[in-house]
């Protein structure tokens, strides 16, 4: 282009006034464009469909349009979707203030209106549950609501349903439930959970125990040794009951003052001889002789054999122990027999572990002349051995009572200690027991010799465990050469360890009692045999299920 033609052109500014336009706010609104709320106030919900915000009803807060609002939108109230209303049974209201209320009604305190009790009219679905009756009283019910049920956990129209814990329902009444092993303290002073009495507990009491005189809270403080009574708040010594307690010189079994008369010599009350012409008996009392000898009984004699010697049953017109003697007539010789005595008879049983056996008879029927059994008079002692350190219990095969029977016991003696001796256990009878023929056992008190207790204590079971760990390292070792023989071909090894293993596994089963540390030391090889294996592939319940597809194929 030539330079010539270069020019400059002339240009204009157009300038249009805009146009202002005001939009009303939306009440309510926090933020809005072009009459479109974008953001309510608090209190306020957007309207979506009219692009506006109108307050929330029942969020407790007065907006807008709103003539109350009280945090719910429950109708029947004094405010109902946040205007005013009149409440449940009201007939006029101001401002949500009940004014006059329906009849049948009146107005309480908070302005509502409750049911007139005592009219004889039930209102549903108010605060009356029950009305009284035209004179004024009514079952269950006590100022038209029904009375609670004492106890009663669930009840409906004063029926109970279900009592409380600890009370079972009878009729419609919760009563304390004695037995249950639950103390309810306004009730009850204890609950052993059953109703036997003298157990400390009964029927929901403390109760003594058997034969405790005074206790506490069913704890036994005072029981009276035998041969005393409970008395005076205590414990007296019984006179005549022929218990010697160390309160007295001597008891004879009965009361009978001067009834060692006739008596020429005595010693604390034992008589050593008698006057001329009396007899000393067995009983510690002087029987007068009339004529002992002649052969004719006479009532103050048991037997006349028409002598004076001794080991003939009758000595002295009194019958020998262990001897029975009869006299058919009153002018006949009487006639006596020996009668052989009871024996104890003690037996060694076996040794289990730790644990003794012993058993105790006697070699005929024998029976006992008191009402305790003679298992609770039969005593034990281990000499030079400590009591703590050993105990007993007592097996009752056959008991012996104040009938003739067998008796034979089963004693049990553990012993947990060492020792370098062999033990002796002491069996002593504390009662007199008679055969059939009232003949008195000859030995009350009998000994035999135990064996050397089994005991381990802490430090050897230690060892034992120890020795028990190495051996199973060894049997794992022996595995793992079979299991590498095998894979080198070497099959005879295979074999000779295997037996090796077999043999030990079998000196578990030879009949000998190994002690406590061998039998530790054998346990181990449970692991040699198949029934680990067996138990893991659940073997047995593998050949129950062929067994019952068998079953189902034949039938």
């Amino acid at each position: 282009m030539a330079e010539e033609d270069c020019y400059i052109r002339d240009f204009e500014v157009f300038y249009t006034q805009p146009v202002i336009m005001f939009y009303k706010l939306n009440e309510g609104c926090l933020e809005q464009i072009y009459g479109q709320c974008l953001i309510c106030k608090e209190g306020w919900i957007q309207d979506e469909l009219l692009e506006n915000c109108h307050p929330i009803c029942g969020d407790g807060l007065i907006q807008g349009q709103e003539e109350c609002d009280d945090g719910n939108l429950i109708s029947n109230e004094s405010c109902t979707l946040c205007k005013y209303s009149c409440i449940q049974f009201c007939s006029i209201c101001q401002f949500g203030i009940c004014l006059q209320c329906q009849d049948g009604f009146f107005i309480n305190d908070n302005f509502n209106c409750d049911p007139l009790c005592g009219d004889g009219n039930l209102i549903p679905y108010s605060t009356e549950q029950c009305e009284l009756t035209v004179n004024g009283e009514s079952d269950n019910c006590q100022e038209c609501r029904f009375i609670s049920i004492a106890n009663c956990k669930t009840d409906y129209l004063s029926i109970c349903l279900e009592c409380e814990v600890g009370y079972q329902k009878l009729g419609n009444i919760c009563f304390p439930y004695c037995g249950d092993k639950l103390i309810l303290e306004q009730y009850e002073d204890c609950d052993d959970g059953n109703l036997q009495p003298y157990d400390g507990c009964f029927e929901c009491k403390f109760q003594c125990i058997e034969d405790c005189n005074i206790c506490e809270r069913g704890q036994c403080i005072l029981k009276c040794e035998i041969g005393y009574e409970f008395a005076n708040n205590g414990c007296l010594s019984v006179c005549g009951d022929q218990i010697i307690t160390k309160e007295e010189d001597c008891d004879d079994g009965n009361t009978i003052i001067f009834d060692g008369q006739n008596c020429f010599d005595c010693y604390q009350g034992t008589c050593l001889k008698c006057n001329y012409q009396y007899q000393l008996l067995i009983s510690n009392q002087c029987k007068q002789q009339l004529d002992c000898g002649d052969g004719l009984l006479q009532e103050q004699e048991d037997c006349d054999d028409g002598n004076f010697l001794a080991t003939d049953g009758c000595k002295d017109c009194l019958i020998e122990q262990n001897w029975v003697c009869m006299t058919i007539t009153t002018d006949s010789l009487s006639q006596c027999s020996f009668i052989k005595a009871p024996n104890l008879l003690i037996n060694y049983l076996n040794i289990t572990q730790n644990k003794q056996y012993i058993s105790i008879q006697f070699n005929q029927k024998v029976k006992i002349q008191t009402a305790q059994p003679l298992s609770e008079t039969i005593n034990f002692e281990i000499s030079n051995i400590e009591k703590k350190n050993w105990n007993s219990h007592l097996y009752i095969i056959q008991d012996v009572g104040s009938d003739v029977s067998f008796g034979e016991f089963i004693v049990q003696i553990e012993i947990q200690q060492l020792l370098e001796f062999r033990p002796v256990l002491k069996i002593k009878v504390n009662q007199t027991v008679v055969n059939i023929d009232d003949a008195v056992l000859n030995d009350v008190e009998k000994s035999i010799t135990l064996q050397y207790p089994k005991f381990l204590n802490g430090k050897q079971k230690f060892y034992s465990e120890n020795l028990k760990s190495l051996n199973k390292c060894i049997i794992y070792s022996l595995f793992g050469i079979t299991g590498l023989s095998l894979l080198l071909g070497s099959g005879e090894l295979f074999v000779e360890i295997m037996a090796i293993l077999q043999f030990q596994q079998y000196l578990r089963y030879i009949n000998l009692q190994y002690p406590e540390n061998i039998e530790i030391y054998f346990s181990v090889n449970d692991m040699i045999t198949l029934q680990p294996l067996l138990d893991f592939i659940y073997f047995p319940q593998l050949l129950q299920f062929i067994d019952i597809q068998q079953n189902q194929e034949y039938s």
